[in-house]
């Protein structure tokens, strides 16, 4: 899912809400007005644009059904500048117009939903009334315990195949809620897998509808639609087995006032320690102990302002072929992520595509296995001094840490 699907979840909210405040203040909804409702929530494989076929086949007969007219024949514009006139909604034009649907429904369940509804009709009506003046999460938990009693709808021509309930009225009940906070609970594979993770996959509608509302407020998720954006990656947004969450979605940066966050303050923090006399020591003494340890290489420097690289040691193994080694003062993840950048960006400089690039990066000591599967990761190798010797963890470098220092 993406925010423009979310923002699309929203518009189709906006819509349903207008066309259903409308109903209710007519005569008592019909189940096929209530089919109309849900059907609005669904889209097919072409659902996007005026030419998506999903308009023809799912949205206008979605409005045929809920005004009970035919518009088979009519443009989407012209339905749309009728509608706004019979809902006195002049927004309505525009989201009729718009994109709008988000649930690609089983398509064996289509025809079938509609005669469970009308089989259904007099416990299904109440719900959408309920719905639709939604003000608390406590109303929703009594929604949801409604949708669990209700029997599930048959498969067209497979009657030992139901499917739940809310597969059909989660979409429609998160379309109709003013707060958008009531989840689309509705088989979706990043829905599922996320009840799996929350250990819920099992549990009755209640305990899945609570367990999802607890995750508003976390990772940037407001509301049942950035719920559903965030899809499978949603458990990485939990806090699970003591471990933090490592994402969420991503937010409006601040601008403006003086003291701006940054994501990587600890990061340029410590590149700034790097900057220090005593860092710069520590730099400087190790690019001298390798020189000596390496003195039967040749060994150059570069000193063009795109390329000042520390080392580049030449025909380093016997294949005729460099390598670039960056020279860190610190063992910190920042000084290794920039490390990195330096490597591959002084590599293309000087050689562009033209050889495989043979980097690696000197430390002050040995360091973590993070940074050590990270490096390994992108094939750059991993060099540090210890006590006036050079050490490796990389396998083609091995024959650069068994050279002894020079007495």
């Amino acid at each position: 899912m993406s925010e423009y699907w979310a923002e699309r979840q929203r518009r189709t909210n906006q819509l349903i809400r207008i066309i259903t405040n409308n109903l209710f203040d007519s005569p008592p909804i019909t189940p096929i007005q209530i089919y109309g409702l849900c059907k609005l929530t669904w889209i097919t494989a072409s659902h996007s644009g005026a030419d998506a076929s999903y308009i023809r086949s799912t949205k206008i007969p979605a409005l045929s059904d809920i005004f009970n007219q035919d518009y088979s024949h009519n443009s989407l514009q012209e339905i749309a500048l009728e509608l706004a006139g019979v809902l006195n909604a002049p927004e309505a034009e525009s989201l009729i117009l718009s994109d709008t649907g988000f649930t690609n429904f089983y398509n064996a369940y289509r025809n079938t939903a509609r005669e469970w509804i009308v089989q259904n009709h007099n416990e299904i009506s109440p719900l959408f009334k309920s719905a639709i003046r939604l003000k608390s999460d406590d109303e929703g938990s009594q929604l949801a315990s409604a949708i669990d009693r209700l029997p599930s709808i048959a498969k067209a021509n497979h009657d030992d195949k139901p499917m739940p309930a809310q597969y059909l009225l989660t979409p429609a009940f998160f379309a109709l809620d003013p707060r958008l906070r009531f989840p689309l609970i509705n088989g979706n594979s990043g829905v599922t897998n996320l009840l799996r993770v929350l250990d819920v996959k099992n549990q009755p509608l209640i305990s899945q509808y609570h367990a999802l509302i607890g995750l508003y407020g976390h990772g940037g998720i407001k509301d049942a639609a950035d719920l559903d954006q965030a899809g499978h990656d949603l458990p990485h947004f939990l806090t699970i087995q003591g471990a933090p969450p490592t994402r969420q979605l991503l937010q409006q940066q601040e601008t403006e006032g003086h003291k701006l966050p940054l994501k990587d303050e600890s990061d340029i923090q410590s590149l700034l320690e790097a900057r220090t006399v005593t860092a710069k020591r520590v730099h400087n003494s190790l690019t001298n102990k390798l020189k000596l340890i390496l003195h039967h290489y040749t060994l150059l420097e570069g000193c063009a302002n795109r390329a000042r690289y520390d080392v580049m040691v030449q025909n380093y193994n016997q294949g005729k072929n460099n390598l670039m080694i960056e020279v860190k003062s610190s063992i910190e993840i920042a000084h290794i992520r920039m490390a990195i950048g330096q490597l591959y960006s002084y590599w293309h400089h000087i050689y562009k595509e033209k050889y495989t690039p043979h980097l690696a990066i000197l430390l002050p000591g040995e360091p973590d296995d993070e940074i050590k599967a990270l490096l390994s990761w992108q094939k750059i190798g991993l060099l540090w001094i210890e006590q006036d010797r050079l050490f490796t963890c990389t396998d083609w470098l091995q024959h650069l840490a068994a050279v002894a220092p020079k007495k």
